[in-house]
């Protein structure tokens, strides 16, 4: 009898230890990606409007005098994420040689730039190449215009839609849909291993602002 009340005695206090010591399982619900594979994303972009080249500013003054001049309010942000223009416009005669610095946020909220070149008396539009989320400040050197100082600039939007993640290669997307149906024409993609706002679609579809898109790709796994 007493062995047995030991045994029991002793079964409960390991027991007791077992339970004292033991670890919590953490259960985890992230996506498994072995070395060897690659993840096939998925992006949906909804009621995109067609390009304008006066969505961000219409027709703005730029320097007044022989400075610099930034601006860091007045200006309308992207609704998607996309690429830019400038074009200068007013009395054109005034521009000069320079560059016109957008600052801004991509897709992922980090912060990027992008420079825009003009030459003496431009009148067409510069486009840009990175997908811009947000915009927070328009800065012109202090060449950008000459007396009069009577130029105007207009910012607009472009055809170049940014994706969330970073493509190796341009061949790294798979296809895309306007409307829930097939693009048979392939889109034009620009891709960059490392900068998320360089990696861009440009569907072959018309955005109209009630197309909707998909576009799917394989992404590197490099921009998260």
């Amino acid at each position: 009898m007493k062995k047995l009340i030991a045994l029991l005695i002793s079964g409960m206090v390991f027991f007791v230890c077992i339970n004292a010591f033991a670890l919590p399982i953490n259960r985890s619900f992230q996506d498994l990606k072995l070395p060897t594979q690659v993840l096939l994303e998925r992006q949906e972009i909804l009621n995109i409007t067609a390009a304008t080249t006066t969505a961000v500013l219409s027709s703005h003054a730029g320097p007044t005098s022989a400075a610099a001049r930034t601006i860091t309010s007045g200006f309308t942000s992207p609704v998607t994420p996309r690429n830019l223009t400038i074009t200068p416009d007013g009395s054109t005669g005034a521009v000069n040689t320079c560059t016109v610095t957008v600052s801004g946020t991509n897709i992922l909220n980090t912060a990027i730039t992008e420079e825009f070149t003009f030459t003496a008396d431009q009148s067409t539009a510069t486009t840009g190449s990175k997908a811009f989320k947000t915009i927070t400040s328009i800065a012109w050197a202090a060449s950008c215009e000459v007396a009069d100082y009577d130029a105007t600039w207009s910012i607009g939007t472009g055809e170049k839609i940014g994706l969330k993640r970073c493509m190796d290669y341009a061949g790294n997307l798979a296809w895309t849909t306007v409307a829930g149906a097939y693009e048979s024409t392939r889109p034009t993609v620009t891709a960059d291993a490392d900068e998320v706002e360089k990696n861009t679609v440009d569907f072959d579809g018309t955005m109209n602002g009630t197309n909707d898109f998909q576009v799917f790709f394989l992404q590197n796994f490099r921009c998260l």
